[in-house]
Parts: C-alpha cells; structure tokens; sequence
C-alpha cells in the first residue's frame, strides 16, 4: 500500500479520535417531534375538576421542578427521619420529609481504588433541597406534589432489609379534607429496580382513584464526570429512539415532550438512573440543564398518565442487566456507529474474563483473536507494501526523470506497476475492512463498566483510567514509530516527515486514555510488527 494510503488512513484515525479526546460530547440525537398521545396531559399544568374527591381551598402551585430547591423550605426537611433500606446490591437513604432519596450506594461499586474508597453514590446534589424520586400526583386534573409534605411510616425502626421476596416501604402523610397520600417503595430482591407507587385512602380506608404519576431525578454532575469523554446528562427513548436534547434546548431552563416514552433519566460513562414507564404510552418531560456557578444541575422528570406506579433503575450500565427491563435501556451504553459490531466483542471480552480471572489478558487475547480473523487480508496488505519496497528505487529514477513532466511520470509509473505486477490500491482494501472493527473495540473499551477498577499487572490497577506512570502510551509511541520505519516509504520527504508525527501525535492523545483502550492498541501494535518483519523476510529470502 502506498504511504499517502497509510498516511490517510493515519490520519482518519488520529481526527476521530482526537475529535472525542477534545471534543468529548457525542453528537446529538435528533429530538423526536412533539405529538399528542390519546392517554397523555400536558405536563405544563392541568384543569380542575369540580369533581375531584379531594379539594384544597387554594390549589397547589404546579412548580416547575427546576426551581423547587428555592421554593421548599429548609425546615420541613430538618424534620424528616433518614431511612436506611440494606439491599445485596445497594444502600438507600430515604428522608421522610418529601418521601426522597437521600442516598443510594452501589455496594459493588467504589469511588475510586484506593482501599478505604467508600461505595459509590448515584444521589448527588449540590445546594440544593431537591433530591431524586421526588413527584406528585393527579387526581382529577389536578397535581398534588409530595416533596412538601412531611411522611410517616406506620413502622417505628429506621432500617429495611430486602428480604428474597422483596420489601417494602410504606410512607404516608395527610392530604386534605381526611384524605391520606400513600407513597410505597417496592424494593426488587437482588435488582437495582425499585418500584414507586402511590394511593390514596380516606379516614375509613377506602382507596381513591390516581390520574397519573410524576417523578423526578435530580443531579449535580460531579467532577470525575465533567472529564468523560462520553456524554453525561438527560437521556431517554422516546417515539421508538434514542433522546437527548441539543445545545439548544440545553439552554432552556424547561421542555415539554409528549409521546410514547419507555424510560427517561440521567445517564453518565458507568451508570444509569433511570424512570421506566410501565405502559407503552406516556408524557414526558425533560428540564433540561441548569447552569449554576461551577456546577451542571440536571433535573429529569416523567410524567404518566392512567397509572399509580412507575419504576425506577438505578445501577451499572451493563449490558445484560439493562437489556433485562425490555426497554431499549441498552441503548443507554454509547458504543457509537459500529455498536453492533462492539456488542459481541464486549460478550467475547466476558467470555474469556471467565477463564483467566483478568481483562487485562482479556484484551490481549481478543486482540489477538481478532489479529488472527483479519490475518489473511493483513498477509495481503502486508505482501503489497513489500512489492512496493522491490520497486522504491526505480520509482525514484522515474520521480527524478520526469520531475517536470507530471502526465509522462504518471504513465511511466504505471507501466512500471504493470511490468512488475503491482498495485498500489491493492493493499488498501484489508486496511479499510478492519476499521470499523477497530472503532468498535475502540468504543466498546471505553465505555464498558467491566474495566471500572479492574486491575492488571504491576502499577496498573484501573483499565478505565490512564496509566499513571504513562508507560504503556510511552511503548505505544515507540512500537509505532518502528512500525513507520518499517514501512515502504515513495521517496515523498512531506509525507515521510508527516507520517514520522504521527506516533508522536498519538502518543499524545493516548497519554489520558484508558490504560486498556492503551494495551489494545499496543498489543495491536506488536503483533502488526511481527507479522510485518515475517512477510518482510519472506520476501527477501523468494
């Protein structure tokens, strides 16, 4: 293959990834246009029924939940009792006051890997007395919110274990007129989902009839998140597709989207906390994003309408899990355009974890798997750049020849390639039919939750964070410089300057990713090493 093919391709490469490296937003997903579900109210606010069972002297106000931190008062909080829940998987906190989620720690998941790391928390608020699973209700057209009302549980001990048929929490406080608001918390053995649903019972404990449901999911995006190079913020599936808003509806402090909607949430690199409709139809609304000093508030609310009940995820984005719910909750994990081809090599990477008990080994072995896939048409690749090599020197005499004469040149370039059976464009062919592989295990490693604080060897103790003594990028630099020097060069002193940049530019942009994205490509790297100095000796010995 010609050096300006390689540099090229080189060159593809190093702006896609570069592109994410400095630019670590993905690109927008189109919204979905706004239609009007048979089953769906408009979230901006409701009518009232003369009707209505229950009837306030003065209507709640419909607060736009972006502004809730300021219009709750801090003193119905101080009031609230904490409520430990002690799952398998999580540890959650409920405060009475409001019926919220305080706190809730993934147990299989740190902070970071130093040993005393506490375990992660998905609830994080800054400022503000707006915590998530905050919501209300609809009784006859009108909303009733539960983040001012202060709870009760009919149980007097502050901890829950789930139990392996499930627990439940049940919170109550007085609405009106003798009416009592009911919020239960169904917690799923051995599930992140939790299960919210809301009654209504009068003084002799007859149930009233729900409208419809919302619930939010308030977030303050934490520092470790702002550094990601994947997309942190509002995301859901509506109408069929993947929703996320634009930059321009970002900057809006409040959107309405009406529509089927399956789930809508905050999403980051690892982690999911989603609302999941239980029916195929739904209101949705999405808050967009707040901009308060040096931090990026989310609020995400969904509304659903002929229902009491919607669930909750709030756990790793792992493929099997997510794919568990029937959702499209999958769709969450950003493998990007080749993400059928990055799913069955995140399966494979699993399969192999079994055996050898490190995915560190994993990657080299998939690596390697996927080297021997594409030997053939990399022996090809390879077998044309060393023609090229043979007919290097009389190419030269030719350039020199007919320096001044471009059309002459280019003829007796080709009958040079004719007379010795070259073709420059043959070995680009097996080049091109790897890359989207590439990306695809490119992707697949940066985003998959499997290499969270998985160690490796020696200092390397996180494949999904960079190798802090950068000496897996420094090998990678060096394994792809000689791999340049390997290459067939066309005598072109632009081209060969430019293409001995590039493992410098590389090693660049390597020294802040992942450690295991840094061993594929440097595994990669070898392997492409041997197979060339095998043809190369091939071809000097024939």
């Amino acid at each position: 293959m010609e050096k300006r093919t390689i540099l090229a391709i080189a060159l593809s490469v190093a702006v896609l990834l570069g592109f994410q490296y400095l630019f670590p937003t993905v690109s927008e997903i189109p919204q979905p246009k706004t239609v009007t579900s048979p089953h769906a109210t408009s979230v901006a606010g409701s009518e009232k029924s003369s009707g209505n069972p229950v009837t306030e002297k003065a209507a709640e106000k419909d607060d736009d939940p972006t502004t809730a931190a300021t219009t709750l008062a801090g003193a119905v909080f101080s009031e609230g009792r904490i409520l430990v829940v002690q799952s398998s998987l999580y540890r959650a906190e409920i405060n009475t006051a409001g019926g919220q989620l305080k706190a809730f720690y993934l147990k299989e998941y740190r902070e970071d890997i130093t040993a005393d790391s506490p375990d992660l928390n998905l609830v994080t608020v800054n400022g503000s007395n707006l915590y998530p699973l905050s919501g209300a209700v609809n009784i006859k057209g009108q909303w009733y919110e539960d983040r001012q009302r202060l709870f009760e549980t009919p149980d007097d001990g502050d901890r829950i274990t789930v139990s392996g048929s499930g627990s439940t929490l049940r919170l109550q406080a007085p609405l009106v007129n003798g009416w009592t608001l009911i919020k239960n918390f169904n917690f799923i053995p051995n599930s992140y989902l939790i299960e919210i649903v809301y009654e209504i019972v009068d003084e002799s404990g007859n149930r009233g009839s729900i409208d419809g449901v919302r619930l939010f999911w308030s977030h303050t995006n934490a520092a470790q998140e702002k550094k990601e190079y994947v997309y942190n913020g509002v995301l859901g599936y509506i109408e069929g597709e993947l929703y996320k808003p634009s930059k321009k509806e970002n900057k809006i402090s409040r959107q309405e989207l009406m529509g089927p909607v399956s789930w809508l949430g905050y999403t980051s690199k690892y982690f999911i906390c989603a609302l999941l409709v239980p029916q195929p139809e739904a209101a949705a609304q999405a808050t967009g994003v707040i901009e308060r000093a040096d931090v990026r508030q989310v609020n995400a609310g969904l509304q659903v309408n002929q229902t009491d009940r919607i669930k909750a995820y709030l756990g790793p984005k792992k493929g099997t899990l997510l794919q568990a719910q029937g959702l499209n909750l999958e769709d969450s994990i950003e493998y990007g355009w080749f993400g059928v081809i990055a799913r069955p090599l995140v399966e494979l990477l699993h399969f192999f974890n079994k055996y050898v008990h490190n995915y560190g080994l994993a990657i080299i072995i998939l690596t390697i798997l996927i080297k021997l896939a594409f030997y053939p048409l990399s022996q090809k690749s390879y077998k044309s750049m060393g023609k090229m090599k043979e007919v290097q020197p009389k190419l030269a005499k030719l350039k020199e020849k007919f320096k001044d004469d471009k059309a002459r040149l280019n003829k007796e370039m080709m009958d040079l390639y004719r007379t010795h059976k070259v073709n420059p464009f043959s070995g680009c062919l097996p080049v091109v039919v790897q890359i989207p592989v590439f990306f695809a295990l490119y992707r697949a490693l940066m985003v998959a939750i499997e290499l969270r604080h998985a160690p490796f060897l020696g200092w390397i103790m996180d494949l999904s964070a960079k190798d802090p003594y950068y000496v897996t990028p420094l090998i990678m630099g060096a394994t792809m410089f000689l791999q340049q020097k390997m290459t067939p060069t066309t005598g072109d002193a632009m081209q060969a300057r430019m293409m001995l940049f590039m493992p410098v530019i590389f090693t660049f942009m390597f020294l802040n990713f992942p450690s295991g994205l840094v061993l594929y490509w440097l595994v990669n790297n070898v392997l492409s090493i041997g197979q060339q100095y095998m043809v190369m000796r091939q071809s000097a010995a024939s």
